[in-house]
């Protein structure tokens, strides 16, 4: 993402990347009994959020922006004047991004075995939320904060070895679609919610599946999820015309393109299966091609909605 900054610098596109991914986020030290406040505001291209201990997106941003009260032996020093007061000790969201991406802290260290563990309990997380609730009660309020699902990372497998696809819906309100290296498959609502909250099976009745009395646990779980703001959904996924791409590049033919460069750059049949690079293969119900770079499912900072 510097990199992309850096070339962009002195460009018409040089604040596009901080205008779609960045928010403000403010930490806070407020005295209960005197007026007196010390805060810092700092940019965030993504939000972590806490899975143990929690049941879902909502309860992770309130656990994100619990109140400490510092007291006691804790007291906050005040400055001069003040001295040591009582205070609350926090962070709150200024600003939320228009394309918001979820960081799920499936990995953490297990003090209690001296390593690193995967986190398989269920963690639900809807289609969509409402972020409000944890904006600043001075934040600019005037709009819808109501984000709606188009990305969701999945992680299959341990903490030493695994698989990362994805469930990407690169319009506004088509289909998710199932991207999993070289193929590109419709995927329903279930596919890309229930079967990805991680913990145990359920059956059709809610009820855990069992295997000699043990839950069966789920190995594949979602780690990143990416919202868009609803009110800037159509300002977002913008159409890819043949204009868009580069001269160079739309003369190539999609068989010969390095691996992996492109998001999308063809609407076409596949009349066989690529020769190399695995760039994707057709939908089963239609004739639309989408490319996926697999940059965009490697790292948060690159994990970024196909257009079509």
């Amino acid at each position: 993402m510097e990199r992309m900054e850096e070339k962009m610098k002195g460009t018409e596109a040089e604040n596009v990347l901080p205008k779609l991914f960045c928010g403000k986020v403010r930490t806070y030290i407020s005295c209960i009994n005197v007026q007196y406040e010390s805060r810092r505001v700092e940019d965030y291209w993504d939000i972590q959020l806490n899975v143990h201990n929690n049941k879902d997106i909502e309860a992770s941003f309130r656990d994100y922006v619990q109140v400490e009260v510092m007291n006691g032996e804790n007291q906050y020093f005040a400055g001069d004047e003040f001295k040591l007061q009582d205070a609350n000790k926090g962070v709150i969201f200024e600003t939320f991004p228009e394309v918001l991406h979820l960081q799920l802290k499936r990995f953490q260290y297990d003090i209690e075995r001296d390593a690193m563990m995967k986190i398989n309990d269920r963690y639900e997380f809807p289609e969509t939320f409402d972020a409000a609730p944890f904006l600043a009660e001075d934040a600019d309020k005037s709009e819808s904060w109501v984000y709606q699902l188009h990305g969701v990372l999945v992680h299959s497998g341990d903490l030493n070895a695994g698989h990362y696809y994805a469930f990407i819906k690169p319009t506004k309100d088509g289909w998710f679609y199932r991207y999993d290296d070289d193929r590109v498959t419709k995927a329903t609502m279930r596919e890309v919610l229930e079967d990805n909250f991680g913990g145990a099976y359920l059956d059709p009745r809610g009820q855990m599946v069992k295997v000699k009395a043990k839950p069966a646990m789920r190995h594949n779980s979602a780690y990143m999820l990416v919202y868009i703001r609803q009110s800037r959904v159509d300002n977002v996924l913008l159409p890819v015309t043949e204009e868009d791409i580069p001269s160079h590049l739309r003369k190539l033919s999609a068989f010969s393109l390095p691996y992996p460069l492109l998001t999308v750059l063809q609407r076409r049949s596949w009349t066989k299966k690529p020769h190399s690079g695995k760039l994707a293969r057709r939908s089963e119900k239609n004739s639309i091609c989408i490319l996926v770079s697999e940059l965009s499912l490697t790292t948060h900072s690159e994990n970024m909605v196909a257009r079509t």
